[in-house]
């Protein structure tokens, strides 16, 4: 059962040792682990009954790794200072004390709880006088990264982060707007899908999961931002994108980021969602899950973790999915699988092996018009789907292999160096409607009536072929007052990408909404043959330096030197374009502690993104981004966590229809902002009685009318204010032990569909509740989404208009076996 402790004052490695001169030859590896579902807490570590442990004698290196691994317990200890010291075998039930004292009984060394679930050696002499105190090793700093899955003790968020930096760093130390989503979170409310997790970081818009896997449609701060796997970027987003049995964390960042991710067509503008996969771990255990629910929901999961030795660990993740939709004759099948291989000598290297098959097809779904559903004469029911009884499924599939190699160099380096492989495709068939405002759909042909549209069939295809590579080198240095943390990097990315788009228009259709009869039969349109190539290359090389002084000032500066360059051809219209360009790309920022509990930030970072899909009438050029932002992070007593910041975003150059261009090609002219304000929190509010709360107000606009609207209209899909509230109560175990609770809701205001600002959805709220159980073995849960039954529509991407239904009220069952 997963316990979480009661309220305590929590620490941080970088608060307990601060390094001092001449500390530097002491090297330390700290070893995370987190076994499935349990947490440990000092009162637990004192009780007779603890682990079942079969460590055989080895060096006390080893064991201490191994040990560390199956008592779910962080160790810093002194590498050095361990060197031909040896362990006995440890057999037999016992508490971690008890553990620890039999693998210490030859050595000088003795132990230090520094916080519920670290321990610190320290080194002493073996004396049965209980008077001799040990002897504390000089100040040191841990370096290394965990081998399990981020976790926290306390809170749903995480208090270190690696993504926005590439080190390991206190969210209170990055001088940027960050957000964590950990695995207990999406268990204890039975996170669905990605999409659905996303809602509780404030500032996020996730792509409707109805949404084929075709383009990574998520907005952070009103921009679209890029999903990461592994820092890697999805670009497309292919395949099953919405499945969370991989996802160990979910990490945000916000604003530009063009110092360390690139990829596909550049640095993010909006900003970076990464998803942390799941880690092989050094003890073996598993997990089989199965989960039902409404509209047929079907999903078997499972997540097996399996040693092949001492250094060398096997997990492998796995889901399948088969469900229907509220709305009618959609229909979804996905399923993924994630194996992933570790070796490690447990001291210097660690080489882990990844892959990813993923596949996905569904009905294609283009949602609804405004008109019938937000305005007009007549209504739609929510669940009608547009389109032909027999239409075609579209399709999506991923294939990917990459690897992380991570040597410790010395005593101040670490060199990472990381490479990806992949293949995509994906076929998008559909049968769309078109009125007086086009594709859009809208509006109706005025002309044949208030409910009619015209029909076309329409196909999109598109298929890639990624390699990237990606290398950096991390320096350590401290001063008696100062620590300093040097990144130098650089990284390569090709995406080739070819397909073609084709529309029957030489056979549509008519169909009046208000009675439908679908009459066009669907098939397949010209050309059907790749006619558009598109070459995406992106490269550069940076410096990013972190400097903490006296424990209180923390600075970052970062400087980028990145390349764009895209090779657009249509074989078709025998139209080409090439954007070929260079830029320093900053970063800085500041973060200063107020007091133990506050800190005040301020950064500011730019981007540049290439523009790959435009035909352009002049000079093709990237877009570039601009961001700025400031705020306060607050950890208070590690019961209250959370941020509030302040921002601004201005794009530039963002491709714009050119007026006086016969063929009506594309500038890059346009301009575009975001400002608003944020909020985050975290709270133990008691013992087992967590809030997650977030508020975001945002005000995403056009700056200029050459993008065919007046300036000051807003950027469609974008809600002026979201927020999110989750709590979750943890029975006491004298009263009902393994059971929880949980209740949540969403709130947002209306947005428009589209950048004309012609139709704007409603406001909505929509509550969710969960109510869980578990043992050493079994985890029960049941959840309902939708539990008020609330009736709403939400913009829906689909050649920039449309809405779709909001879910109905839908209950999930899940139930998993684990050993």
């Amino acid at each position: 059962m997963k316990h979480r402790p009661a309220p305590s004052r929590r620490y941080h490695s970088d608060q307990v040792a601060t390094p001092a001169t001449g500390v530097d030859k002491v090297a330390l590896l700290c070893v995370v682990t987190s076994l499935s579902g349990a947490m440990v807490w000092i009162p637990v570590l004192a009780e007779p009954v603890g682990f079942d442990y079969i460590i055989p004698a080895q060096s006390l290196n080893d064991a201490l790794i191994e040990f560390a691994a199956k008592s779910n317990l962080e160790l810093v200890f002194p590498v050095d200072d361990l060197r031909g010291l040896s362990a006995p075998a440890l057999k037999g039930r016992m508490s971690v004390e008890q553990g620890l004292r039999t693998l210490l009984q030859i050595s000088r060394l003795t132990f230090r709880f520094l916080a519920p679930r670290t321990i610190t050696l320290e080194t002493g002499e073996r004396s049965t006088n209980p008077r001799r105190a040990p002897v504390a090793l000089p100040p040191v700093t841990v370096i290394g990264k965990p081998i399990a899955e981020p976790a926290d003790d306390a809170l749903y968020t995480l208090d270190r982060m690696q993504s926005a930096t590439l080190t390991d760093t206190p969210v209170r130390r990055i001088p940027q707007t960050v957000a964590g989503v950990t695995r207990d979170l999406l268990d204890d409310q039975q996170a669905v899908t990605v999409s659905e997790a996303l809602s509780n970081v404030s500032g996020v818009v996730a792509r409707n999961p109805l949404y084929s896997p075709v383009l990574e449609g998520t907005l952070i701060r009103g921009f679209p931002s890029e999903q990461l796997l592994d820092g890697f970027t999805q670009y497309y987003n292919p395949g099953d994108r919405e499945s969370t049995i991989n996802v160990a964390s979910l990490e945000v960042l916000k604003g530009s980021n063009a110092l360390l991710y690139v990829g596909g067509s550049g640095a993010p503008v909006g900003g970076v969602v990464n998803l942390i996969s799941k880690q092989a771990r050094p003890e073996a255990f598993g997990e089989f899950g199965f989960r039902t629910g409404s509209h047929d929901y079907f999903q078997p999961n499972f997540d097996i973790n399996q040693p092949l030795h001492s250094r060398v660990w096997l997990r492998m993740t796995g889901e399948f999915t088969d469900a229907g939709n509220r709305v009618d004759a959609v229909e979804t099948q996905r399923y993924n699988l994630n194996p992933a291989l570790t070796f490690t000598d447990n001291h210097r290297n660690k080489l882990t092996l990844r892959a990813k098959l993923s596949h996905w097809r569904q009905t294609e779904y283009q949602g609804l018009p405004a008109t019938g559903t937000l305005a007009g004469r007549f209504r739609l029911p929510p669940d009608r789907f547009i389109g032909p009884a027999d239409a075609p499924q579209s399709r999506s599939d991923s294939q990917a292999i990459w690897g992380e190699f991570e040597h410790r160099w010395d005593k101040h380096w670490t060199i990472t160096l990381k490479s990806r492989v992949s293949r995509a495709s994906f076929d998008q068939r559909v049968q769309t409607l078109f009125g007086d405002d086009g594709f859009i759909a809208d509006r109706p042909l005025s002309a044949l009536g208030a409910s009619a549209w015209g029909l076309v069939n329409a196909e999109l295809y598109q298929r890639q072929r990624e390699f990237s590579v990606l290398g950096y080198l991390t320096g350590k240095f401290a001063s008696e007052n100062s620590e300093h943390t040097l990144v130098i990097g650089a990284d390569r990315g090709e995406l080739d990408d070819i397909g073609f788009v084709g529309a029957d228009l030489a056979n549509t259709g008519l169909v009046d909404l208000a009675q439908p009869n679908f009459g066009l039969r669907y098939a397949v349109p010209e050309p059907a043959q790749p006619n558009q190539f598109i070459g995406n290359l992106t490269y550069g090389g940076y410096l990013q330096w972190q400097g903490s002084f006296y424990n209180r000032l923390h600075l970052l500066a970062g400087l980028r030197r990145g390349k764009v360059a895209i090779d657009f051809r249509n074989t078709a219209s025998g139209r080409s374009t090439s954007t070929d360009a260079e830029k320093w790309l900053p970063r800085l920022g500041v973060a200063v502690d107020i007091g133990s509990a506050w800190t005040w930030f301020a950064g500011y970072s730019e981007g540049m993104r290439g523009q790959p899909f435009v035909e352009f009438a002049d000079t093709p050029l990237p877009e570039l981004a601009r961001h700025v932002e400031t705020g306060l992070k607050f950890d208070i007593d590690g019961t209250w966590r959370g941020q509030l910041a302040v921002y601004r975003i201005d794009r530039e150059r963002v491709a714009v229809p050119d007026g006086s261009d016969a063929l009506l090609r594309s500038t890059a002219s346009g301009g575009q902002s975001a400002e608003g304000t944020e909020a985050d929190l975290n709270w133990r509010l008691s013992e087992g009685l967590d809030l997650l709360a977030n508020y975001a107000y945002t005000l995403a606009r056009y700056q200029d009318d050459k993008a065919g609207v007046p300036a000051g209209n807003r950027l469609p899909q974008v809600p002026d204010q979201a927020g999110r509230l989750w709590l979750n109560y943890q029975l006491p175990a004298s009263l009902l032990p393994g059971w929880r609770i949980g209740v949540g809701v969403n709130l947002s205001a209306g947005a428009y569909l589209s950048k004309d600002n012609r139709f704007k959805t409603s406001g909505y709220h929509c509550v969710d509740a969960s109510l869980g159980y578990e043992t050493s073995a079994w985890k029960l849960a049941a959840t309902v989404k939708n539990l008020s039954g609330e009736h709403y529509y939400r913009p829906f991407d689909y050649f920039d208009g449309r809405v779709a239904p909001g879910a109905d009220t839908e209950l999930y069952f899940n139930i998993a076996y684990r050993y």
